[in-house]
């Protein structure tokens, strides 16, 4: 991400520290998160689960994120992101720590929830704290960033996990928990300990109405669409491709040839964001999910799944940073962690009711939960259209996003609440730790990023 011709030098540094401390935090915990993804379900079911069982402890996960990622992206207004990134971190680990120990069915559900809440509220933090750091002309490029390095990830688990095998997943709930302990690393070194200043428009501002607001609520659906072809894909991805014949090893390549075009493309998905329409770009992401899941369980080799796969990626990788940037440019920073919260237990629970719902549609017949997916998500890009007619998609001028974030919680259906900055220009809180950088400097005392502090 480079500097603006308007952001100075320190700002500019600020701003980059923090990317790359969540972008190699986020590797680093999805390394070891994905690794368990692929042979999970076939792991449930070597142990004595059914398939009921199977989705209904896949669905644990996302169920227990719900309940935690809208009270806590709230607090983490309050508080700050680090607090809750940590223990977020730290959460999972304890769980993959007890799933290594214990593999009894029945406490796998407790502790693939315990799991969800962890994961769920490091990736709302996470969000809300690029949207709230990054100047609006390079959020897009900030969350390619950020997304790309989570694929990345993605690439490589899959992958891990695939050669241990379901006999090595002990192994591989050992790995996740060194990698989540491990991503603490770069939260704690680089990110501030104190919450957040906030812009002087934000410190006045009145709580907003969240579904009133065109913009966030065409983010939040877009969201849920994701949220169900997750759930649908953790719980009969593997399964499908195991009824089509495949191996244990080509079920975990197939989410690595997924990830690895996904990583790629979110690089320049993230360029694509700064420079056009948002709302054609999640467009075209969620409208691609929906032809290719209903279009997996008619196809018989197992190769042309996998590289259809990896095909849909290129599409998919669209979607992420444009929701992202999208839902930054709809609330003031002040709002940004209960909104992106609210859109994140949005998706959430659409993920839980898909994957409690399709190991059930599954036995009934493999075709049912893809294409019932489908269908949804093409209710959904209606819905989305609907609402962002005449939300603006793009930049909007300074000048017209401060008036909107004074007035939007007084107007129905308002399109957006502005958080964007002036072009480059940091957010008050890189803003507030660069200047008492410079006053430690002076008076040569320690600050938020002195040595002390910083590593």
């Amino acid at each position: 991400m480079k500097r603006t011709a308007s952001m100075n030098p320190e700002d500019s540094r600020a701003v980059r520290r923090v990317v790359t401390a969540l972008s190699i935090s986020a590797f680093t915990e999805w390394c070891g998160a994905t690794a368990v993804i692929p042979l999970l379900p076939l792991y449930l079911r070597h142990r004595g689960a059914s398939i009921t069982l199977v989705g209904v402890t896949m669905a644990a996960f996302f169920a227990a994120a719900l309940l935690v990622q809208y009270p806590l992206g709230r607090l983490s207004d309050r508080i700050g992101r680090r607090k809750i990134q940590i223990g977020g971190l730290a959460t999972y680990a304890i769980a993959s720590v007890l799933f290594a120990l214990i593999g009894a069915p029945v406490l796998a559900l407790v502790f693939r929830a315990l799991q969800g809440c962890g994961a769920g509220i490091v990736d709302v933090a996470n969000a809300a704290t690029i949207a709230e750091v990054v100047p609006a002309s390079h959020r897009g490029r900030a969350f390619g960033t950020f997304y790309g390095s989570r694929n990345v990830a993605m690439a490589i688990g899959p992958f891990i996990g695939g050669l241990a095998g379901i006999a090595g997943m002990k192994w591989v709930f050992l790995l996740a928990a060194v990698a989540s302990t491990a991503a603490i690393v770069p939260i704690l070194a680089f990110l501030p300990k104190s919450p957040p200043a906030r812009l002087a428009l934000d410190a006045v501002a009145r709580r907003i109405q969240l579904w009133r607001n065109r913009s966030f609520v065409g983010v939040a659906v877009a969201f849920v669409t994701v949220g169900i072809v997750v759930g649908v894909y953790e719980v009969c991805w593997s399964l499908l491709l195991t009824v089509k014949g495949a191996t244990a090893w080509e079920v975990g390549i197939s989410w690595t040839l997924f990830a690895l075009p996904f990583a790629v493309m979110s690089f320049p998905a993230g360029w694509l964001v700064d420079h056009f329409d948002r709302r054609y770009l999640v467009g075209i992401a969620v409208a691609g999910s929906g032809i290719f899941a209903a279009t997996y369980p008619s196809l018989h080799s197992v190769g042309l799944l996998i590289g259809l796969g990896s095909v849909e990626a290129v599409l998919v990788a669209l979607g992420a940073p444009a929701e992202s940037a999208q839902l930054a440019q709809s609330v003031p920073s002040s709002e940004l962690g209960r909104a992106q919260g609210a859109a994140a237990s949005a998706q959430t629970a659409a993920t839980a009711v898909a994957a409690g719902v399709a190991g059930s549609m599954f036995a009934i017949h493999p075709w049912l939960p893809f294409v019932s997916a489908s269908a949804l998500i093409f209710v959904g890009v209606a819905v989305i259209a609907v609402l962002w007619r005449g939300v603006p998609g793009r930049l909007v001028p300074v000048q017209a996003q401060a008036l909107r974030s004074t007035s939007a919680a007084d107007t129905d259906l308002s399109p957006a609440v502005g958080n964007d900055e002036s072009d480059g220009a940091p957010s008050a809180r890189l803003s507030a730790d660069v200047a008492a950088r410079r006053r430690s400097r002076s008076s040569g005392g320690g600050g938020k990023y002195s040595s002390s502090s910083v590593k």
